[in-house]
C-alpha cells in the first residue's frame, strides 16, 4: 500500500511539474512574441535547434511547426538521439545520416512534438552547432557585383560598367573559380540576440548567405562528391566591417580579412541546422534581410556564379574538409554600402532564407562588465565584440 502511495504521489507531482511547464512556456512564449519566427520561411520537415530551457543546458531539439522536443526523448529506441549537441551529431553524420532520417521522417514523430512539445519561443537558442573551420565566399551573385562596380563608378557610365562587369563575370564562371578567405569560428553568434557594437566600429555591414554544413570529409572531390560531403544548411549573416577591408598603411596586399571579418559575434548563425535531404534544389533558396522593417537584400540562389558544390571542390583541392566545416556561400546585392547605411545600436536586422529559417538581430551601445575581459556569456542573448 505504502508503495502505491509513493507511485500515486510521484505521478501527481509529474502532471503537477507538467502543468507549470507548460504554464511557463505560454507566459515565456508571449514575452518573446517579438522573435518568433516567419511562418513564410519556417522549414516544411522537422528541423534540428540546438537550445535550451531558461537556465538549463543547452541540448538537441527537434523543432516543427513552432513546437519543439529534445531528441533524446527518442534515446531510449534510437542511438542518433543519444548525442549531446548538434556539433557532436555532425561528427558521426556518415554512421547517424540515415537512421535520423528515418527518425524525423516518421508521421508520429511530428505528431509527437505537436502533441508534446513547447513553443519553440520559451526556448533559450543557440547557434545550431560550433564549426571547425568557417570559410567565406567572396563576390559570388552576379548582380551584387555588378551593383559594387556600378556604385564604385562615375553614374554617367553605370550602362557601360554593368555590361563590362557582365562580360568579366561570365569569363570568369568559364574560366575561373571561387575567390574563398577562411575566417575564425569564433565569429558564431546565436540567431536572435543582441550585438554590442564598440565605438570604432561604425561600418558594420549585412551579407545573408546560405551556410552549408560540411557532414564527410576529403580532399580534391569532385562535383558529385561535393555535394554528398554537404550534411545541411543555416541562415548566416556574415557581418563585416567594410571599412577595415583595405589595411590604409599596406593596400597593395589587398584585403585585410582577419580585420573586417574576425569581429567575435558577427556570424549570427541559424537558428536550424537543417538536413541536406530537406532541400533538393538549394540554387531555389530565396535570401533576404530587412533593416528596421525594410528590404535591404531580396535575391535567390541562382544568381550564384559558382554553384555550392563547386564552391566545396574548389575548396576542396586547397585543404581537406572535415566533419563541422561551414562554408558561408555569398551574398546577394543590397549591401549597406550600397544603400549608403551601416549598422549602429538601436537598428534590428532580420534575415531569412525560404525553408532554413529566420534570425534577428538587434544592435546595442558598448556593454561594460567589472572585468576587463570580453566574456559575455552571463548576458543571455548578448555578445559583444
Amino acid at each position: 500500500m505504502k508503495a502505491a502511495a509513493n507511485a500515486s504521489l510521484q505521478t501527481s507531482c509529474f502532471y503537477t511539474k507538467r502543468l507549470a511547464f507548460r504554464c511557463i512556456c505560454a507566459i515565456v512564449s508571449i514575452m518573446l512574441e517579438e522573435d518568433t519566427i516567419d511562418d513564410a520561411v519556417a522549414p516544411a520537415g522537422i528541423v534540428l535547434a540546438q537550445a535550451g530551457l531558461w537556465d538549463e543546458t543547452a541540448a538537441i531539439w527537434l523543432v516543427h511547426s513552432g513546437r519543439a522536443l529534445p531528441l533524446q526523448a527518442w534515446a531510449g529506441r534510437w542511438p542518433c538521439a543519444r548525442f549531446a549537441s548538434v556539433t557532436e551529431l555532425i561528427a558521426q553524420w556518415g554512421s547517424i545520416r540515415a537512421e535520423l532520417r528515418r527518425l524525423v521522417e516518421l508521421p508520429q514523430t511530428s505528431a509527437t512534438i505537436s502533441e508534446e512539445g513547447v513553443p519553440v519561443a520559451s526556448l533559450r537558442l543557440e547557434a545550431p552547432f560550433q564549426p571547425t573551420q568557417v570559410f567565406c565566399t567572396i563576390g559570388n551573385y552576379r548582380r551584387q557585383v555588378i551593383e559594387a562596380a556600378v556604385d564604385a563608378g562615375d553614374p554617367a557610365e553605370a550602362g557601360r560598367l554593368a555590361a563590362a562587369t557582365t562580360q568579366a563575370l561570365n569569363h570568369r564562371r568559364r574560366n575561373g573559380s571561387p575567390y574563398v578567405c577562411l575566417t575564425s569560428n569564433d565569429r558564431v553568434a546565436p540567431a536572435v540576440g543582441e550585438l554590442a557594437l564598440e565605438a570604432d566600429v561604425d561600418t558594420l555591414d549585412w551579407e545573408v548567405e546560405i551556410g552549408a554544413v560540411i557532414g564527410g570529409s576529403g580532399s580534391r572531390l569532385t562535383l558529385p562528391e561535393a555535394e554528398a560531403v554537404i550534411a545541411g544548411y543555416c541562415v548566416v549573416n556574415d557581418l563585416t566591417i567594410r571599412s577595415r577591408i583595405v589595411r590604409p598603411d599596406l593596400p597593395a596586399l589587398g584585403s585585410d580579412w582577419l580585420q573586417c571579418k574576425g569581429m567575435r559575434g558577427s556570424l549570427p548563425l541559424g537558428p536550424w541546422f537543417v538536413p541536406a535531404w530537406q532541400v533538393p534544389d538549394p540554387s531555389a533558396l530565396r535570401l533576404q534581410l530587412s533593416l528596421n522593417g525594410l528590404p535591404m537584400q531580396d535575391d535567390t540562389a541562382d544568381d550564384m556564379v559558382f554553384t555550392i558544390p563547386e564552391q566545396l571542390s574548389y575548396l576542396s583541392q586547397h585543404t581537406r574538409l572535415r566533419p563541422g566545416d561551414l562554408l558561408c556561400t555569398g551574398s546577394p546585392a543590397g549591401f549597406g554600402i550600397h544603400h549608403g547605411r551601416f549598422l549602429r545600436p538601436g537598428d534590428t536586422v532580420r534575415a531569412s532564407i525560404t525553408g532554413l529559417g529566420e534570425q534577428n538581430t538587434r544592435f546595442v551601445g558598448p556593454r561594460f562588465f567589472p572585468s576587463q575581459s570580453h566574456s559575455n556569456l552571463a548576458v543571455p542573448g548578448l555578445t559583444t565584440t
